[in-house]
């Protein structure tokens, strides 16, 4: 190192320079030599995708032009989601050959196939060739769709028959790759449909199944539909009786009392949709045409008074004497008219926009028979609860709603006291400060109940060491001196009382508590030998059992212990 410190100081500015510059030139010569290397590596490599999403048919019909060719190439993916790829030396090659050689893999006939039609084709060809077409068309359109990676359509066209009743429906299905990750909704399941149905003369949309690349219906199924239908109307059911019933809570609570009234409504519903035609014939037309027809009749002849019948005796006044050889004439007239309408004929389609109707509406509603007693006349505030009731309801007999208004004795509400307060079955006024502080104490002591039932356990067990072990009067059996107890028991207290907090924590049961509590009481206390130990392990599990079967006793025994002032808690 002494060396060539002497050696860099020994140059001139000159030949420092030199150096430096030659040193950075090869550096950048190395550093070009390593791009260059990579660049070329990088176009060796055959990672330029000549075409992806392939089936295995399509792969194999494009591996052999390649393989023709000369043009390395590797296939990714698996299924028919797989991928060609070859270097950048030979993507652009690979490419044409494969479209020149007619090996690509969107092959869709369409109807470029009637421009090689020839003389001597039949009618039964041509019938083909436009049913190929046609497929191929509507395939090209669905593969142009975003989510659509190809498409397959095949369609069934009936033979034609003179006898309607024997012809068929015409058919189409779809088979159709979605791109990864692709869903499509009922929505647009149905856009594909109606494009299909409207391509094809007398297609129906019924009459068309798609179905994705694993074979799987891609529509909802009319069991789904329906059933989805049901949940949607049983919850529309629910809520308009909900609705009902509170409407007749909240009229009745401010007459007979909060909490005293409950009302359950029943509703039948109809959502059956209903589609109207009306057809309305107007009596006065305009006048389209009229015809009139006139009939005149004249007649003449000679008077000659026959004086009466012959041979009998005339009963009629004799009629005025004309002369003879007078002139008759007589002129008739008729008139006829024909007058013909325009026909005025309205056509009314209505449409049933309603979601659903209700057929009928059942309603039964109880409240505290202990209203009663401010009420004389039981009949009479019945009717006009029933009447509030039938009110809130929309009640119409018409219809056959019925409502049921029954009082009956409410289990664990008594009538009003004194004061007009409501109190329960105990006294307590239901809302007081007596009764919200007895709730609060109950609910308190049934959630935390197990937790306390640990406490009180810890607490015997703290008391028991404070009293017998820590103040040194604690004799074990055989041993004629009392149990010298070291520093390290000054932390028991604290280990039990950790240990308690973690058990509750972890909400355990009373056995494992009890199990953790001794061992750590075992573990903590030095000098025991083994004999010892079984012995006071003994006293601890009779301990136990005195307090689960005469826990006043040990409660008393606490207290007494307590008042005698020396047990010290820190």
């Amino acid at each position: 190192m002494d060396q060539l410190l002497k050696f860099i100081n020994n140059l001139n500015k000159a030949q420092r320079i030199a150096i430096v510059g030659g040193f950075a030139f090869l550096l950048l010569l190395v550093i070009g030599f390593l791009v260059y290397s990579n660049i070329k590596a990088e176009d060796k490599k055959l990672s330029y995708t000549i075409a992806s999403n392939l089936t295995q048919a399509d792969v194999m019909r494009a591996t052999e032009e390649l393989e023709s060719a000369g043009v390395p190439f590797i296939i990714t993916g698996s299924g028919s989601n797989l991928t060609l790829k070859t270097s950048k030396e030979f993507i652009n090659i690979a490419k044409i050959k494969l479209v020149t050689s007619e090996a690509s893999t969107n092959k869709h006939v369409g109807w470029e196939i009637f421009e090689k039609s020839s003389i001597g084709t039949t009618n039964f060809e041509n019938k083909v060739k436009y049913l190929r077409a046609l497929e191929g068309e509507l395939s090209k359109s669905l593969e142009s769709l975003s989510g659509v990676l190809k498409a397959n359509v095949k369609i069934a066209i009936p033979k034609e028959t003179i006898f309607t009743e024997k012809k068929s429906d015409t058919t189409a299905s779809a088979v159709l790759t979605l791109k990864q990750g692709i869903f499509l909704t009922q929505k647009q399941l149905d856009g594909i449909k109606n494009f299909i149905a409207f391509a094809v003369p007398d297609l129906k949309q019924e009459n068309i199944q798609l179905i994705d690349q694993d074979g799987n219906l891609l529509e909802v199924s009319a069991e789904d539909v329906n059933t989805q239908r049901s949940t949607v109307q049983t919850k529309f059911k629910d809520k308009i009786e909900e609705d009902y019933e509170q409407k007749i809570i909240s009229l009745l609570e401010p007459v007979v009392g909060a909490g005293r009234v409950m009302a359950k409504v029943n509703v039948i519903l109809d959502f059956t949709k209903k589609d109207i035609e009306e057809e309305i014939y107007s009596p006065e037309g305009s006048i389209r045409s009229q015809q009139v027809i006139e009939n005149t009749a004249n007649a003449s002849g000679i008077g000659n008074n026959t004086g009466g019948i012959a041979g009998a005796d005339n009963n009629i006044q004799p009629p005025q004497q004309l002369n003879d050889g007078s002139k008759l004439s007589s002129n008739n007239e008729s008139s006829n008219t024909v007058t013909n309408y325009e026909i005025s004929r309205k056509l009314i389609s209505q449409k049933d926009s309603n979601f659903t109707n209700i057929r009928r509406i059942s309603a039964s509603v109880t409240f505290d028979s202990g209203v009663l007693k401010d009420h004389p006349d039981k009949a009479d505030f019945l009717a006009s609860l029933e009447s509030l009731s039938a009110d809130a309801i929309g009640y119409d007999k018409g219809r056959g709603d019925t409502i049921t208004v029954k009082d009956f004795k409410f289990v664990g509400i008594k009538s009003l006291n004194e004061k007009g307060e409501l109190v329960d079955e105990f006294g307590n006024v239901i809302g007081g400060s007596g009764y919200l502080e007895s709730m609060s104490i109950k609910n308190i002591l049934d959630e935390y109940k197990d937790y306390i039932q640990y406490l009180v356990v810890g607490l015997l067990l703290f008391i028991f060491y404070r009293k017998f072990i820590a103040s040194n009067d604690l004799v074990i059996l055989g041993d004629a001196k009392k149990k010298e107890i070291g520093a390290d028991d000054e932390d028991l207290v604290k280990d039990m009382l950790a240990g308690l907090d973690d058990v509750l924590d972890q909400n355990t049961a009373h056995g494992r508590l009890k199990t953790k509590v001794k061992s750590q009481i075992l573990n903590n206390i030095d000098g025991l030998d083994e004999e010892s130990a079984a012995k006071y392990e003994v006293f601890i599990e009779e301990l136990d059992r005195e307090i689960n079967n005469n826990p006043a006793d040990i409660a008393r025994m606490i207290e007494l212990l307590l008042s005698e002032g020396n047990v010290n808690f820190k």
